[in-house]
């Protein structure tokens, strides 16, 4: 019975727990993070760390 009673009285509040949740992770579906347009991410050239010249790549001897 005191279980019975317990489901009873917390019932409204998994009611409003789910409404809360259901609504928040709609929301974020529906307004989440807008893509990038392609200018934007064209706009700046790719940063790439290697040498200019094949000076640095000396023969190898084997």
């Amino acid at each position: 019975m005191v279980a019975a009673s317990l489901l009873e009285t917390l019932k409204p509040y998994l009611w409003l727990a789910l409404a809360a949740f259901l609504t928040g992770f709609v929301s974020y579906l529906a307004l989440g993070r807008a893509p990038q347009s392609e200018a934007a991410a064209a706009a700046h050239a790719p940063r790439v760390s290697a040498p200019a010249s094949d000076e640095w790549n000396l023969p190898k001897r084997i």
